[in-house]
């Protein structure tokens, strides 16, 4: 396989993983990292005489971006996270894939106390 091969192999798993960030597609994240991985991997063990540094300098430019996306990914979750385990009494609906709703939060007891 050739470097130029390589490098628009990677950029072409390096801009799915992006659209899967920046979509929340998880289950995409998830099915996207080996090959990303073994991409990476082919990448790293090619002599250096052979790379071309643009085409490195456009893949570490995909990685810095998608780096910035899953870091603000993690900042929302924790920052959801925070907000839930200050008011544990707290809820609301949301929407799961199939589009229907769901109540996301607090339980809400299934039997109500007499008065």
């Amino acid at each position: 396989m050739t470097l130029a091969h390589r490098s628009r192999s990677l950029m072409t798993l390096l801009t799915r993983q992006g659209e899967d960030l920046r979509n929340g597609d998880l289950a995409g994240l998830a099915r996207s990292t080996p090959a990303l991985a073994q991409a990476l991997e082919q990448l790293r063990r090619t002599p250096p005489a052979e790379t071309d540094e643009e085409a490195l300098q456009s893949l570490r430019r995909a990685a810095r971006h998608n780096a910035e996306l899953l870091g603000a990914a993690l900042r929302g979750v924790k920052a959801a996270r925070a907000m839930l385990a200050q008011k544990p009494d707290v809820s609301f609906t949301g929407y799961d894939a199939s589009g229907r709703t769901a109540q996301i939060g607090a339980a809400r007891p299934s039997l109500e106390r007499r008065r």
